[in-house]
């Protein structure tokens, strides 16, 4: 008989879909990178003798899967996670906590990491540090072990309480995705005519912003690789990114930006068509991750700008070549950072922490593909080389007449929708503070009326006691 694995992931690698489901529907989460952990982890367990389905965050949420129907349906839950400890997913936590606590499946968890500063004092209190010591507790009562993205969450987890047995660093599964080797190209000089996919996001320091576009000058054979949904929303259909600190400041907020004008952005929602858009590049930069992992599981050199502990924490482990982005100045050359690095340090070490990923899994019985060394054909691989997957979006810019027209009467429909949605709900909200108004109005009244009522009464017991008494 057949294992049954379900594996928390916002979409499944198998499933198909366009640029709309993925705006309207979430299907990938808010953040492509999202697409590269679960891929590796389905490809990794996907057996001739396992079944596997996927369980999103949001149908957790939602309360629409219960214990009792994983206890009845599944033998495994493997739950591939990514920053997992900050304040903005402790109810998600909590719900995962509450259905895990239910299990008697076996239960592991992966890649799981903290959201810290770039130098971090994991000593330091946090809202979400109960939720996450109940996390992981109920974990490892499913579990041999919990595997972390790096040091700093593991440093993070003892100061919490756990124990060196209970915490196992085994970085991103999306660097195992091939198995114990990874692609090293032949390092060309970088010239003005290479081809360079920059990653970056909205929050980038103002330095590295700067960075980025001094950078478009001299290496102008670019493309720009964003990764979250209101990214896609803008280049799509033209919707400009919601209005931030951050938003307006040296970045692509609006659909006429040179970067989206001159068709020199490309936004990805399966991992197939990342991999084939690798084929032609020659050098990624950038300050996201999976932004670079996609590259170098491709061979392409790649030079990582963390910005924080989640990211640095996966770089130092990992092995892959990087620099904070706080320290890029105005003298920061990309040529001499290109010059200088061996790009193939990735591959050290990457056979060792490839197969103490594989004793992680051994350890926690989960069945896999490397269980079998003399292996020749992988079932994942077979399965999804006849799907047709959506190749990347360009912006809305480029697009025929009739398709741009097409896109932004429905960005407009959408704009319309949400509109409507928050007037609803401030509606509702002032419906219930009217409401509110009005009980307290009627409270006011009938205290008023008590207050006037006992001061008649101790006004009238005083006549009479001073009648009695002058009689």
């Amino acid at each position: 008989m057949k294992k049954r694995i379900l594996i928390r992931a916002s979409v499944s690698p198998f499933a198909v879909h366009k640029p709309i489901d993925v705006i309207c529907q979430k299907v990938i989460g808010n953040n492509t990178g999202n697409l590269l952990f679960a891929y590796s982890m389905t490809r990794t367990l996907y057996t001739e003798d396992t079944e596997i389905d996927f369980l999103a965050d949001k149908e957790v949420a939602h309360g629409k899967v219960s214990a009792e129907f994983i206890n009845e349906n599944y033998d495994y839950l493997v739950l591939p996670m990514a920053n997992s400890f900050r304040k903005q997913f402790m109810q998600c936590m909590g719900m995962w906590t509450g259905i895990i606590e239910k299990l008697t499946i076996p239960v592991v968890v992966t890649g799981i990491g903290i959201q810290m500063p770039y130098e971090p004092d994991v000593t330091e209190k946090h809202v979400y540090d109960e939720c996450a010591k109940k996390f992981i507790t109920a974990v490892l009562n499913h579990s041999s072990s919990v595997g972390v993205r790096g040091t700093i969450t593991e440093s993070y987890l003892k100061h919490l309480g756990f124990g060196s047995n209970d915490i196992d660093v085994t970085g991103c599964p999306s660097f195992a995705m091939f198995g114990p080797g990874l692609p090293v190209r032949e390092k060309k000089p970088l010239t003005a005519e290479s081809a360079v996919c920059v990653t970056g996001s909205v929050s980038n320091p103002i330095n590295f912003k700067e960075f980025m576009i001094r950078n478009r000058e001299v290496l102008p054979n670019y493309c720009f690789m964003p990764q979250f949904v209101d990214d896609l929303r803008l280049m799509y259909l033209g919707i400009p990114l919601p209005i931030t600190n951050d938003s307006q400041v040296l970045y692509p907020h609006l659909i006429n930006d040179e970067v989206f004008v001159n068709d020199k952005a490309r936004f990805f929602i399966n991992f197939p068509s990342i991999l084939e858009f690798n084929k032609d590049i020659d050098f990624n930069y950038g300050t996201r991750i999976h932004g670079a992992v996609g590259s170098i599981l491709a061979g392409v050199p790649s030079f990582l700008f963390p910005t924080d502990a989640r990211i640095r924490e996966l770089a130092e482990y990992h092995n892959v070549p990087n620099m904070p982005a706080s320290e890029v100045d105005e003298n920061t050359n990309i040529f001499d950072i290109y010059e200088k690095t061996d790009f193939s340090q990735v591959n050290n070490g990457h056979e060792e922490r490839f197969w103490h990923f594989v004793d992680f899994l051994n350890n926690n019985g989960l069945p896999h593909i490397y269980q079998d060394k003399n292996r020749t054909v992988v079932p994942f691989d077979e399965k999804i080389k006849d799907i047709e997957f959506e190749g990347p979006i360009h912006s809305l810019t480029t697009c025929s007449k009739e398709e741009m027209i097409e896109r932004i009467a429905f960005g407009n429909e959408l704009l319309m929708k949400e509109q409507k949605a928050v007037c609803d709900k401030y509606a509702e909200e002032a419906k219930n503070l009217k409401a509110d108004i009005k009980a307290l109005k009627v409270k006011e009244k009938r205290l008023n009326w008590y207050e006037r009522s006992s001061s008649a009464r101790i006004a009238a017991s005083r006549v009479k006691h001073k009648i009695i008494k002058d009689k």
